[in-house]
């Protein structure tokens, strides 16, 4: 029997593009340690997240001392990061990590105690209604556009995926682990979306100082100069293809969200200026020539009178109608031209022509 063993590995790899391209893939739980990960549809080009809608923490903790396993995945006894750094006059900065805040109480020197600076207390409060409501938007999109979504289960006590390593670590082992997977796994979808044009990842934070969505570009919206500098902003890719219409004109994510219920969004050119988050860690460090980043603080108080469905589903559609306005278009590679007859025959010809040469 004669075998051509480059015929095999075309025929496999053809087979595991199909399998990507047919299969959706939604994992239930936590894909790395307390990281929950949904995988996108063959179509998507967004990925969304999810920093500080964690619900687990001190009841995993307490579970068992020394190491712990969720889901079967072994991960370092939880510890509560300290409520802020300490104030470095050698820097002229804040410090966020304990080698450097803590300090010898006692003339023995025996004790060391940590003792945070007002300058530099950090909020460390969480809702798990940004989960649901993070998640709830995913799962609106049909699901060969579905987003990629990656969902911190863990509350901002025990990590703050959004800040920088120092402040949202300490250089705590567990919150170390969780933070590095966390970020790994938008890296992962990033590659994994193959697109001709961008990709648009959101990252979905909260406030509650007003009824207000707030949205980040990464630099302060009122300032018109910067508009001019686009490298300056998070959105690089897009302001270079659209121009400044994509954060202030009738192309932005803001004019979709009003059109969709959201009377009040921040930044618009009509809207009072009023001081609000233009970037997080996350979205300065993923964005790049071809990923644009927005950060997305939702007004929590709103779900006071608005109920999580309604609000995902409006959500939802502003989303999907500044991708089709802004051109997001996902190239399938493998998947593209399925549907054209031709591409189908060309298929069966090479599973026959592998048939042969197995049985030959």
């Amino acid at each position: 029997m004669h075998f051509d063993t480059r015929l095999l590995i075309r025929y496999l790899l053809l087979t595991i593009n199909l399998i990507s391209c047919f299969c959706q893939h939604s994992d239930e739980s936590s894909y790395y340690s307390l990281i929950e990960f949904h995988r996108g549809g063959p179509l998507t080009t967004v990925i969304l997240s999810s920093p500080h809608g964690g619900f687990l923490g001190a009841n995993l903790s307490s579970i068992q001392k020394g190491k712990s396993s969720i889901n079967d995945i072994s991960i370092a006894p939880l510890v509560q990061l300290p409520i802020g750094g300490c104030y470095n006059n050698t820097l002229d900065r804040c410090v966020y990590t304990l080698r450097d805040c803590l300090r010898s109480d006692g003339n023995n020197g025996d004790q060391m105690s940590f003792h945070p600076d007002a300058r530099c207390i950090i909020d460390r409060s969480s809702t798990s209604a940004m989960y649901s409501l993070t998640k709830a938007i995913a799962e609106v999109f049909p699901l060969e556009r579905r987003p990629y979504t990656i969902l911190n289960k863990l509350t901002r006590q025990y990590v703050d995926p959004a800040e920088d390593l120092l402040a949202g670590t300490f250089l705590l082992e567990s919150a170390t682990r969780v933070y590095m997977d966390y970020h790994r796994l938008i890296a992962i979808s990033k590659e994994a979306i193959r697109s001709s044009s961008a990709s648009l990842f959101i990252e979905f934070v909260f406030h509650k100082n007003s009824q207000t969505v707030q949205l980040g570009y990464g630099f302060d919206i009122s300032r018109s100069s910067a508009i001019t500098k686009p490298s300056q902003s998070t959105i690089n890719e897009l302001i270079s293809r659209s121009g400044s219409n994509v954060i202030k004109g009738n192309h932005s994510l803001a004019y979709f969200l009003q059109r969709n219920g959201f009377q009040f969004v921040v930044p618009l050119e009509q809207q009072r200026q009023s001081v609000h988050r233009t970037s997080t860690h996350s979205t300065r460090t993923h964005a790049d020539q071809r990923c644009n980043t927005i950060v997305f603080s939702y007004p929590i108080e709103r779900l006071r009178t608005h109920t999580l469905k309604l609000e995902a589903n409006r959500i939802a559609k502003a989303i999907e109608q500044f991708l089709q306005t802004n051109r997001f278009k996902s190239n399938l590679s493998m998947c593209l031209s399925l549907t054209n007859p031709l591409n189908i025959l060309f298929l069966l010809f090479f599973s026959q022509t592998f048939l042969y040469y197995v049985y030959l």
